[in-house]
């Protein structure tokens, strides 16, 4: 699931990044807040999803969606180029966002005893947030 997110959270860059192109220099309102929503949506998702996946790769990822899709956006709508060594390159950049979320995959196998583990040795005093509240309800 946090991978979905992750991925929606990508397409609310590209949405953010569209709308600051369209805002032109934030004279435009509407675009503005289109660009202001997008980019708090795209940010606020990005953080859920990197509490299960690793920051390097779920940054990675992120701005590797938000780039490849603003200039599939920009090629298609605003008449940038599509040339052979731009596709390219933003073909490289979809291998390496596969490459990084194989690389997850294999790594949420190994690490999952780890992880058990780790979530098994804390104390209930130590954790705080919704993990507390959510310890103290199944302990009722």
């Amino acid at each position: 699931m946090n991978w979905v997110i992750l991925g929606i959270a990508g397409i609310f860059e590209c949405v953010g990044a569209v709308g600051l192109k369209s805002s032109d220099g934030f004279r435009n309102r509407r675009w503005t807040i289109i660009f202001v929503l997008g980019m708090f949506l795209s940010m606020f998702l990005l953080s859920i999803a990197a509490r299960a996946i690793p920051i390097g790769t779920a940054y990675a990822v992120w701005t590797g969606i938000g780039a490849v899709g603003t200039a599939i956006w920009g090629m298609y709508r605003l008449g940038e180029s599509k040339s052979l060594p731009r596709i390219a390159c933003l073909s490289l950049i979809v291998l390496g966002v596969i490459t990084l979320r194989g690389t997850e995959i294999d790594d949420d196998a190994s690490s999952s005893s780890a992880a058990e583990v780790h979530e098994s040795s804390i104390h209930p005093k130590t954790s705080t947030g919704l993990g507390r509240s959510i310890h103290a309800k199944m302990s009722e």
